[in-house]
């Protein structure tokens, strides 16, 4: 277990780079298609900011006024609740067609398609695609609609169930998608209620388990603590309160950029037979998150953290090491 963990945190530190870079405060020249690029993805990141306190207020901001019609019938759908709590959980997408982005939430597995007209003026979003991330990639569906990938731990670690969906899906946005982005996406706008239900299960699923976490004052309280641990990021005391349970994940997780460390919470909660699970996150950027492993009996705290968007180098090395094993 030593050696996985060595070897996961190598490929995290790699894929890190250019993150840090990103969050440096010099700024490198960049061309003209560049800024058009940061324009679409910025629609994207304001989408996602102002939708985690207010969809409404997001949508009628960055939406044109066709596609806003479109998306007050889809919210009828939802509560504002579940909306919120999509925004609040989902990364931003984008690749080589500036016209398009995403926002892709793997703890619903689901994602929200963006095409953004008005460049190279600031940006509107003209069409959109909500849906799950099977129809996305374009893989059958579960047998059992309750088979919800990405939203509970099954068989693996939690981690590698995020590392498993959100590699699959950058790929097939990179590879699939992002070259024929128009097209696919006149194909995924159609209406599928079948889809909209495998969604509502996955948020029916989060909500339930959210319930529990606010009924729980104990752990909320614990949460808490955790938040202010994560956030300040001071190694010998995040040492004391983890114990043995994140000597190899700390270091480094304490050497990062304070801004990736800012306003910690807790976004996953998962009661267990022998432990709480939490996932937290930079509410701001929620591709790095940060998973607690917290024992019902006992002090032998577990605390690991992954950047999502490495995902693909993530999942590759676990794969390798279990056809080590064999």
């Amino acid at each position: 277990m030593k050696k996985l963990k060595g070897i996961l945190l190598l490929a995290l530190c790699a894929s890190l780079a250019p993150f840090s870079a990103f969050c440096a405060e010099e700024a490198k020249p960049v061309n003209e298609a560049q800024v058009m690029a940061v324009k679409a993805l910025y629609t994207a990141a304001t989408l996602r900011e102002v939708g985690c306190k207010d969809t409404a207020g997001a949508v009628k901001m960055l939406f044109s006024p066709r596609a806003e019609i479109r998306w007050k019938r889809l919210a009828q759908e939802y509560a504002e609740e579940q909306l919120t709590d999509f925004f609040t959980g989902s990364v931003i997408l984008g690749d080589k067609d500036y016209n398009f982005s995403a926002l892709y939430n793997p703890f619903w597995d689901t994602i929200l398609l963006l095409n953004s007209v008005g460049l190279p003026e600031v940006p509107k979003i003209e069409k959109f695609a909500f849906i799950s991330g099977c129809k996305f990639r374009g893989e059958p569906y579960a047998e059992n609609p309750a088979d919800v990938e990405g939203t509970v731990p099954k068989a693996n670690p939690y981690a590698v169930d995020l590392w498993n969906v959100v590699s699959r899906t950058t790929k097939h946005y990179k590879t699939v998608f992002d070259p024929k982005a128009s097209a696919e996406m006149t194909r995924l706008m159609l209406n599928d209620p079948k889809d909209t239900e495998r969604i509502q299960i996955r948020s029916a699923v989060r909500l339930k388990l959210l319930l529990k976490f606010l009924q729980n004052k104990p752990m909320q309280r614990e949460a808490q603590r955790m938040s202010l641990y994560l956030t300040a990021g001071h190694e010998e005391r995040m040492m004391r309160y983890f114990k043995d349970g994140g000597a190899a994940f700390l270091p480094h997780f304490a050497q990062l950029n304070p801004k990736l460390r800012e306003n910690f919470i807790p976004y996953c909660f998962f009661p267990g037979q022998d432990a709480y699970l939490f996932v937290f996150f930079n509410s701001a950027m929620p591709r790095v998150i940060v998973t607690v492993t917290y024992p019902r009996k006992g002090i032998s705290r577990i605390m690991e953290w992954y950047d999502l968007m490495a995902s693909d180098e993530l999942m590759a090395t676990w794969n390798k090491i279990k056809e080590e094993k064999k």
